[in-house]
C-alpha cells in the first residue's frame, strides 16, 4: 500500500516537470545526412540553469550555448554516421545531478534517394501560387479557433478560403498546360489579426497553418504532384516573421531581431547593397529595418539564429521530400 501511494504523489510531480519545457525545434531529426551537426533549441522556465546529457549509441552532445534569456537552452548534438533511427531522452540536469526533465526526440530515416535531389532549373516551367487565392478545397478550415482573421471575400485584403486541398485537386490542371513546377507562396502558420492571407507573416517556422491544412497535407501535396512529374517549390521567409510568433513575447535576446526596442522601417532602397557610393546609413537602414510593424526584421548575423534558419530549411526539405 505504501508503494502504491508513493508512486501516487510521484506521477504528479514529474508531469509537472515535463510541461516546462514548451519547445523543441527542430521537432526531431534525421540519421544519415551530410552535416552531422544539429542545433536544438529548448524553450521553458529557467532552462539555462539546467545542463543536458545524452545516452545514445553515435549521438553526443557537441556544445551548450547560453543566451542573455534564461528561458532558452541551445543543445548542438554531433550525430554521428553509426546512430541508427529511433528515440532517446535529452536528460535536463540540476545543480545536484537530478535529472528534471527527460524531453523525447527522435530520429528518423533518411527517404531513399533523399541526398541525390536535383531540385529545379531553368528548364522547368513554373506556375506561382498564393494558395489563399487559388482554390477552396477544404471550406471546413476556414475559420479556426483562436486565430482572429477569419474569412471575408469581400475584403480584398481577408482571407478567402483557398487552401493546400484545392491545390492537390487541381493538379490536372498544372500538368495538362505543360508546367513542371510550382512556387507555392508561404502556407506556414500566420496567426495574426489581420492581412495574413498572403503567408509572409510566420508565427510557427515548423507548422503549416491549419486555414491551409496540415504538415501531411503538404507531404501529401508534394507526393501526388511528384508523381505528376511536377516538382514543389517552397517559398522560405528569412528576412523577417510575423509579430505574432512564439518567441516575439520572450526573445532569446537583445540581438535576436533587428532595432528591437525602437521600430524602424526599412527604405526600400535596394542599390544601396550594390552602390559603393551609397551611404552606410541607407545601406543599414535597407538590410536592418521592418518590412512592416506587423514584420519584425531577423538579425541573420547572430549565429544562432542563423543556423535556425538554415535547418528549419533543411528540415522541410527532408520532412516534404522536396525535388
Amino acid at each position: 500500500m505504501k508503494k502504491l501511494t508513493f508512486f501516487i504523489c510521484l506521477l504528479p510531480l514529474f508531469a509537472l516537470a515535463q510541461t516546462n519545457v514548451e519547445r523543441i525545434e527542430p521537432p526531431f531529426w534525421w540519421t544519415g545526412m551530410n552535416n552531422a551537426g544539429l542545433q536544438i533549441m529548448l524553450y521553458g522556465d529557467n532552462l539555462a540553469d539546467l545542463r543536458p546529457a545524452i545516452n545514445y549509441p553515435g549521438v553526443s552532445i557537441e556544445r551548450t550555448v547560453l543566451v542573455e534569456n534564461n528561458n532558452y537552452l541551445f543543445v548542438y548534438l554531433n550525430i554521428e554516421s553509426t546512430a541508427r533511427p529511433g528515440d532517446f531522452f535529452i536528460h535536463l540536469v540540476n545543480d545536484d545531478d537530478v535529472i528534471t526533465h527527460n524531453v523525447s526526440y527522435t530520429l528518423r530515416s533518411r527517404e531513399q534517394g533523399a541526398a541525390a535531389r536535383k531540385g529545379y532549373d531553368n528548364a522547368d516551367v513554373m506556375y506561382l501560387i498564393t494558395p489563399d487565392r487559388f482554390a477552396n478545397g477544404q471550406p471546413a478550415n476556414d475559420n479556426m479557433e483562436g486565430m482572429p482573421d477569419k474569412m471575408n471575400r469581400q475584403d480584398k485584403h481577408g482571407r478567402h478560403g483557398g487552401d493546400l486541398r484545392g491545390i492537390i485537386n487541381h493538379l490536372d490542371y498544372f500538368s495538362d498546360m505543360g508546367f513542371t513546377a510550382i512556387w507555392l507562396n508561404p502556407v506556414l502558420e500566420n496567426n495574426q489579426p489581420q492581412f495574413s492571407y498572403h503567408g509572409y507573416s510566420t508565427t510557427d517556422f515548423y507548422r503549416v497553418d491549419p486555414r491551409f491544412g496540415t504538415n501531411e497535407e503538404y507531404r501529401e501535396l508534394v507526393d501526388k504532384a511528384r508523381s505528376k512529374g511536377i516538382k514543389i517549390i517552397m517559398d522560405m521567409i528569412m528576412n523577417h516573421c510575423g509579430s505574432g510568433h512564439w518567441w516575439m513575447n520572450d526573445l532569446p535576446g537583445s540581438t535576436w531581431i533587428n532595432h528591437p526596442v525602437e521600430y524602424a522601417q526599412t527604405n526600400h532602397k535596394r542599390t544601396t547593397l550594390r552602390d559603393p557610393y551609397a551611404s552606410k546609413y541607407d545601406h543599414d537602414l535597407f538590410a536592418d529595418g521592418w518590412f512592416v510593424p506587423t514584420m519584425p526584421d531577423l538579425n541573420q548575423r547572430n549565429p544562432l539564429l542563423a543556423d535556425y534558419l538554415i535547418q528549419n530549411t533543411i528540415w522541410w526539405i527532408e520532412y516534404l521530400g522536396l525535388a
